[in-house]
């Protein structure tokens, strides 16, 4: 019941955090994505530290992939700021709320590394596309482009991210 909990509280922070990055409307959009992670963290309270530390690790790692991502022209903010090759608050919250289900519902990910690499490989370009769909990002017109880079970062991303929880 609880990782139905958590999973249900990402949802609403990913909600926040794109409809927020869409409209530019920052300040409604990340209070709604903090009390949504500080809920997840409420309910972590007994293994906070850890919770923390694979919070911080798993922003780093998509402030990396995100700067990529806009750097290398994968998709563009429809909102940008002045640094628009910079990965914005706002996805640095989504990758925070993600962070949170690494420990919860996708624990059963533990040690199957290959796995989570064909399912962040497979499933990270829907959410981007729905993200799009809200008006958040526009992708390049590219799209091969834009779907090969975005599987690669996250089959990348998901064994490392996986690992870091399991420690």
């Amino acid at each position: 019941m609880r990782n139905i909990f958590i999973a249900v509280l990402f949802q609403i922070g990913w909600f926040a955090c794109v409809l927020g990055g869409a409209k530019g409307e920052l300040p409604t959009a990340l209070s709604v994505a903090l009390m949504m992670l500080a809920c997840n963290l409420w309910l972590k309270r007994q293994e906070l530290s850890q919770e923390l530390r694979v919070v911080m690790s798993v922003m780093a790692i998509g402030f990396v992939i995100e700067t990529i991502n806009l750097t290398a022209g994968v998709y563009k903010l429809t909102d940008p700021t002045s640094y628009s090759w910079l990965c914005p608050v706002w996805f640095l919250l989504l990758w925070a709320l993600f962070a949170t289900l690494l420990r919860g519902p996708f624990s059963w990910l533990s040690g199957r590394y290959w796995l989570s690499a064909l399912l962040g490989a497979l499933f990270a370009a829907p959410n981007y596309f729905a993200g799009a769909r809200l008006g958040a990002v526009t992708f390049s017109d590219n799209l091969v482009y834009s779907l090969g880079v975005l599987a690669l970062l996250w089959a990348l991303a998901m064994p490392l991210m996986i690992w870091l929880a399991r420690k």
